[in-house]
């Protein structure tokens, strides 16, 4: 049984908090691979400019392709579905049997997490990777995920390393003024951006 990452979000597009996320669940949790799900664009997400599924996946892919333990799943992407994590979880679990999902996210995320569809059901049912954004002191973190993890037995570790705080409307704000995004993306999301001139008209 191998123990593999889930790393999903709109991806909007991925960055280098992301990237950290990824590679500190992996070196801390011992994964050997990590699952990048960009995700649908939500109905309440229209019109706020969000690059399309297919570039998102793209962009994606291309971080897969730097990096041989990741992998691209496009069920959410493509899906003609509204997505909820416990069903594409589901999925996952049927076409990976034999190995063990750990489903990575930032503190933010974690807190509303009983709010999700079936959340109490994800805690009990799937191990959680939860990483300290800024913002957030590790010891608060860790103090609410013992309530969680008393609450519904669940399986939860905190990452020691804080997310990196990359924002991606930081990334679309300097892409629109023409300043450089060097700092914020992996060059190769870099230069997906540039080439296909996404970003370009964000407000």
């Amino acid at each position: 049984m191998s123990d593999i990452g889930i790393l999903g979000g709109s991806f909007d597009p991925f960055h280098n908090g992301h990237l950290s996320i990824a590679k500190a669940a992996m070196r801390e949790c011992g994964l050997s691979q990590i699952i990048l799900l960009p995700a649908k664009v939500q109905p309440f997400k229209l019109g706020r400019h969000m690059a399309a599924e297919e570039d998102r996946v793209n962009m994606v892919s291309l971080i897969a392709h730097q990096n041989q333990n990741f992998v691209v799943s496009t069920v959410e992407a493509f899906s003609e579905e509204i997505s909820y994590t416990y069903k594409t979880l589901q999925t996952l679990k049927c076409q990976y049997p034999k190995d063990r999902l750990h489903f990575i996210l930032g503190t933010d995320s974690f807190l509303s997490l009983e709010t999700w569809y079936k959340g109490a059901d994800l805690l009990r049912e799937f191990p959680f990777v939860v990483g300290v954004r800024p913002g957030y002191k590790e010891s608060e973190t860790i103090e609410m995920v013992e309530k969680v993890r008393r609450c519904y037995d669940a399986k939860i570790k905190v990452l020691h390393n804080k997310i990196l705080e990359v924002s991606s409307t930081d990334i679309k704000e300097n892409i629109k003024a023409g300043k450089s995004i060097r700092s914020l993306v992996p060059f190769p999301i870099e230069r997906y951006i540039h080439e296909h001139r996404l970003y370009q008209d964000v407000y």
